[in-house]
């Protein structure tokens, strides 16, 4: 996995603790299910990533920070995605969204 990203790994504050289980980049969290104190096994298998802010991610080929609120339950329910809106106004089931005041995504979680 390391092979795939041609850059230092990075700790940033947002991304907290307890994370022997997960490679840490820029704006970027990959958790995999296998660890041991230090790191993921080199046998163990990609189950979440985590996108915070970082330019270069994309999301349905644009640029995350391009999506507001609105535009991704649209697109998400035209590719029948029962998009679930819990009262803290993020966007939940396998595919976690979290948003600025304004609207615009800020946070992306995938799981396996």
């Amino acid at each position: 996995m390391l092979a795939a990203f041609p850059e230092p790994q990075a700790y940033e504050h947002w991304v907290g603790g307890n994370l022997n289980d997960a490679l840490l980049f820029q704006g970027l969290r990959l958790h995999f299910s296998e660890c041991d104190s230090r790191a993921p096994l080199p046998d163990s298998t990609l189950n979440s990533i985590v996108i915070h802010q970082r330019p270069d991610a994309y999301l349905f080929g644009r640029p995350v920070g391009e999506w507001t609120k609105d535009t991704v339950l649209r697109e998400l329910r035209a590719r029948g995605y029962d998009a679930q809106t819990p009262a803290n106004g993020d966007v939940d089931r396998k595919l976690g969204l979290s948003f600025e005041d304004d609207g615009r995504l800020v946070w992306v979680e995938v799981y396996a």
